[in-house]
């Protein structure tokens, strides 16, 4: 008789992960608690060095193979990126101005954090070329072959896609787990989760129910208002959303976020190309996060809060920015501190208050932005199979896990 070791599925790995990090963590060395940060960092590293790669070839493999729509495609993402970013910041406000006012943020104090964990060792990889260019790539390469008859793009093409689904499968999949215990062992070590708890509770609170009310809204209407699809999808998104919370990555997600698509749309070639390309751009926990955030440090500092019309002015500027934000936990604060400065009139001091304590919102917003790009997905799939360009709709009942 053959004996094996059973496979544990990988939500339960990350639970437990998160589980005894918060139980145990404080009584590991730190040596080791360095060793996995580093391992962590390491692996995140490697995502990024090839997420060039990945990006043009999912890209460029769904054009080709959809060559009677790849116009449609671009056009149609592009379009419905923008108006869902559009939404979820002009929603937000109304939710942040009805919540914030019934809590006394102006008693809040700055989060100091105690000791920084460093990682053992820093793998620094050379960047060969930006995200947003292979993602330009990526799209006139696909257009441009869509429209030559020649089989040999479509081969290139689905050999590259073969090789991605491969090194995600087989690779950052298998490591996901000790990505997220390195990057869950930093946040115990520092203190953050802690404050997490204590300190920011109301905001946290509210930044959660912002988020889970949009996202929400969003799997009910891509489900088209039916309950049992609804649940379906919901069912399907369990293991990205443990994943998205505990490594704070939507590039770490990726591999689970691709599978879980795959399932709600029952259309592999559309989100294998829908994925990948808006993993950076279009991001609702971060549009559901941040005004959240602002709001209250301009509260906490005793400004007013903005009007609709200088708040209008704030979306336009974050929304030409979400097209330059590195996929990462804390991206967002890289590009968004100029822009709070001519809008909102922020100081080094607002600006230095911002970047300590959106470090404790990570987890939630990038399982926003995870789960976001999950059910943009399903709608985009939906538009591009809508009866006056198909007969039928491959996606009318998700997949089951």
């Amino acid at each position: 008789m053959k004996w094996s070791i059973p496979k544990v599925n990988l939500s339960i790995q990350l639970i437990a992960i998160f589980a005894f990090t918060l139980l145990c963590g404080h009584l590991l060395p730190v040596v080791l608690k360095s060793t996995f940060l580093a391992l962590s960092q390491s692996i995140m590293g490697l995502l990024v060095f090839i997420l060039p790669f990945i990006i043009f070839s999912c890209l460029f493999y769904s054009l080709v193979a959809n060559q009677s729509q790849a116009l449609k495609f671009v056009v149609v993402l592009l379009l419905l990126v923008c108006l869902s970013n559009f939404i979820s910041l002009v929603a937000v406000y109304g939710m942040s101005i009805a919540l914030l006012s019934n809590i006394p943020l102006n008693t809040m104090q700055s989060v100091d954090v105690q000791t920084v964990l460093p990682p053992l060792w820093s793998l620094k990889l050379p960047g060969w070329i930006p995200v947003e260019w292979s993602l330009v790539l990526g799209l006139v390469a696909g257009l441009f072959f869509s429209f030559i008859p020649s089989k040999w793009p479509l081969k290139i093409g689905a050999a590259g896609n073969r090789l991605v689904t491969l090194l995600l499968q087989k690779l950052f999949v298998p490591l996901l787990p000790v990505v997220a215990f390195g990057f869950v062992l930093k946040m115990e070590h520092e203190g953050i989760l802690s404050k997490v708890l204590i300190s920011y509770a109301p905001i946290i609170g509210i930044v959660f129910l912002c988020n889970l009310s949009y996202l929400i809204v969003m799997f009910w209407v891509a489900a088209k208002f039916r309950w049992s699809v609804f649940v379906g999808y919901l069912k399907n998104i369990v293991s990205p959303s443990i994943s998205a919370f505990t490594s704070m990555s939507s590039l770490a997600t990726m591999p689970l976020t691709l599978e879980a698509t795959k399932k709600n749309t029952n259309n592999p070639l559309l989100s294998q190309a829908v994925i990948p390309a808006t993993v950076n751009i279009h991001m609702i926990g971060d549009s559901m996060t941040m005004p959240v955030v602002i709001m209250a440090i301009m509260l906490t500092f005793g400004m007013p809060l903005p009007s609709f019309a200088q708040y209008l002015v704030f979306v336009q500027y974050y929304m030409l920015a979400k097209f330059a934000v590195p996929g990462v936990p804390c991206g967002s604060i890289f590009v968004i501190v100029p822009i709070l400065e001519q809008c909102f009139g922020f100081n080094s001091e607002m600006a230095a208050f911002l970047t300590a304590i959106f470090i404790l919102f990570d987890p939630i917003l990038t399982t926003g932005n995870v789960l976001g790009n999950n059910a943009l997905a399903i709608i985009f799939t939906r538009i591009m199979e809508w009866r006056p360009f198909r007969k039928e709709s491959a996606i009318e009942k998700p997949a089951s896990l």
